[in-house]
């Protein structure tokens, strides 16, 4: 169990140095999540993070994790946001996704409804520094 913690903790110092990295946003772990419960990431304007790492995932670890993050959210009032590692695989981010084929409203309880990004692309949402214009 102890060791399951550490990995925990370390990939969230990880992930809170990379949006730090790439935004300059004050990312920092937050300390108080076990005895009070919370996401894991303080200092991302409108998201609340919650970071899993494991040596694999299954879709149904992806469902539980993404109920977690939408519980935690919503108690804050903010964006729910699921950052994922997978032993030899790249970071993945889920963030709920609003413009799928033109739907208006979403449901966050819907693992269905969201978009699984790449961290570099996370962070650039997070800068605005996404380009919106199309190529012909």
């Amino acid at each position: 169990m102890a060791n399951s913690r550490t990995k925990g903790k370390t990939f969230e110092r990880e992930v809170a140095n990379l949006i730090k990295d790439h935004t300059g946003f004050d990312v920092k772990r937050n300390l108080m999540q076990t005895a009070e419960g919370g996401h894991d990431l303080l200092g991302v304007p409108g998201f609340a993070i919650e970071c899993k790492r494991y040596a694999s995932v299954k879709h149904g670890d992806l469902l539980r994790f993404w109920q977690q993050t939408v519980r935690q959210a919503r108690l804050i009032g903010q964006t729910p946001c699921l950052i994922v590692k997978e032993d030899r695989q790249p970071i993945r981010v889920y963030i709920v996704w609003n413009g799928l084929l033109g739907m208006g409203a979403y449901d966050w309880d819907d693992f269905n409804c969201t978009a699984g990004i790449s961290m570099e692309l996370f962070c650039a949402i997070l800068t605005d520094g996404v380009d919106q214009s199309v190529d012909d």
